[in-house]
């Protein structure tokens, strides 16, 4: 007589079904994203459940192997969570030093009303890639630009366009940013190479908006009423001791950026020189510049402008970000285990068989994801997933890949109406998603170079042998899991 419960075979992954449950998923995402309004944690949790069930009751897979693969999947992002909360603690001290407000007093004083957009522009990218935050950069100076762009009598929709060129530029190429050290993360490259890479694609954009916003500026001169830029850099001298000694740590991060040491011991330095500069140049206690550290810095002058741009930071803001990546590495994991990313790969074999192939589907699947999803980080981890052995195959490096998955997300944010950038832009600088578009030249320019390098070879780069080696072991690592 039996007793026990035969166990089924696991199930051959197929098209349909994984077609079906990545539908579901995206459905789940969007509606809870949209339609209820919930931070992006709820239905990726959400979605980690369906696959759960999905694996174990549709595909008969059994559930160590399920949850192994989600635990394989958050460790491979261990080393960037611990980059991530360093980041934060870096902002936290060098706000409190004065070494981030000293580089925004500096960045305003090449302001100029006669060259109004190109100067608004360089500006916003200072900031973005200073802060690591568009969203900071946007309520803050962006506000500031706005108003100054009214007085000049600019259509604020450019005026709008033009803030959100820098802000995510800056947002997409500051080491120091969340997006930027998750594309590195999920695509399993260094974060320095991933940075390095961006410059052929982002590089060029960033050049060709800023000659599209010459252009454009000839048309508006004069002095215009450029108080609310005065006011912020007149508050900032008042609250600190602007020393050009506190350019020091940023000196000396960009020196060891170039000297390639690692992430962590690089953020661990600038951190520690914030905890320092703190103390001696602004006069803070021990007590009070550890706390920095953890909780970052809260801005007191008086000036709500100032003060919004001033308190951020601290190792406890990056725990946000980190339960995104969690639950998304999570999510990745658990499509992997089921066959559902291989299931819809093996139907674009004969797309993906050349590297313009690979980057040219991985872009549009970014795009794609970005607007039904409103999630960049999904946008970025599934193409990712789905497309790293195709990079790995056709010996390319992955830091193309990284790149391209920021080509695909980050830079498509403030494009989508329904998604948190895009609400978030509208909303702060007073100009509607659909009016501002037109002139984010940005989104259009990027994943233009994207496709030339990816057609032409600029910029794609060959992986050593010792990287195929390395991945190759990770592989059969992940393999020995499932």
């Amino acid at each position: 007589m039996k007793n026990e419960k035969t166990k089924q075979p696991e199930r051959a992954a197929a098209l349909g079904s994984s077609l079906l449950i990545l539908l579901v998923c995206v459905a789940i995402l969007s509606y809870c994203i949209i339609g209820l309004g919930k931070d992006v944690h709820v239905p990726l949790a959400f979605c980690c459940g369906v696959l759960m069930l999905y694996g174990i009751f549709f595909m008969h897979i059994n559930w160590t192997k399920l949850k192994d693969a989600m635990i394989e999947s958050v460790a491979s992002g261990i080393e960037v969570f611990i980059i991530i909360l360093l980041i934060g603690s870096t902002i936290g001290t060098w706000i409190a030093s004065g070494t981030v407000p000293i580089i925004i007093y500096y960045g305003l004083q090449i302001f100029s009303p006669k060259f109004f957009l190109v100067s608004i522009l360089v500006i916003c990218c200072i900031m973005s890639m200073v802060t690591g935050s568009s969203w900071t950069t946007m309520g803050t100076i962006g506000i500031a630009f706005m108003g100054v762009g009214v007085g000049l009598g600019v259509n604020p929709a450019i005026t709008a366009g033009v803030i959100a060129c820098g802000a995510f530029f800056g947002d997409k190429q500051s080491p120091v940013s969340d997006s930027t050290n998750y594309a590195a993360a999920v695509a399993g490259t260094d974060l320095y190479k991933h940075v390095h890479s961006m410059l052929y694609t982002t590089g060029p954009a960033i050049i060709v908006t800023a000659i599209i916003c010459v252009v454009i500026g000839l048309r508006t001169s004069g002095t215009g009423d450029t108080t609310a830029v005065q006011e912020i850099m007149t508050g900032l001298k008042g609250a600190y001791n602007l020393n050009p000694a506190l350019l020091l740590p940023l000196i000396i991060m960009i020196v060891l950026i170039v000297m390639k040491v690692p992430a962590i011991p690089t953020m661990m330095i600038a951190a520690v020189m914030g905890i320092v500069f703190a103390m001696i140049f602004q006069g803070f206690s021990l007590s009070d510049a550890c706390g920095f550290f953890y909780s970052g810095f809260v801005g007191n002058t008086g000036n709500a402008v100032i003060d919004k741009l001033l308190t951020r930071g601290g190792m406890s803001s990056m725990y946000y970000t980190i339960g995104i990546m969690i639950w998304s590495l999570s999510m990745a994991g658990l499509m992997q285990s089921c066959g559902i990313i291989s299931a819809i790969m093996a139907k674009a074999e004969n797309i993906t068989k050349t590297i313009r192939g690979v980057v040219i589907t991985q872009l549009i699947s970014g795009y794609v994801l970005s607007f039904i999803a409103a999630d960049p980080y999904l946008a970025m981890i599934l193409p990712a997933r789905a497309f790293a052995d195709k990079y790995d195959a056709l010996g390319v490096d992955r830091m193309v890949m990284s790149r391209t998955c920021e080509d695909g997300g980050t830079i498509v944010c403030p494009m989508v109406p329904w998604g948190t950038s895009g609400v978030y832009t509208a909303a702060t600088l007073g100009v509607a998603t659909g009016a501002y578009l037109p002139y984010y030249f940005l989104g259009y320019i990027n994943p233009l170079f994207s496709i030339i390098c990816a057609c032409t070879g600029w910029g794609i780069f060959k992986a050593t042998p010792e990287e195929l080696e390395r991945l190759k072991k990770e592989k059969e690592k992940m393999a020995g899991v499932e």
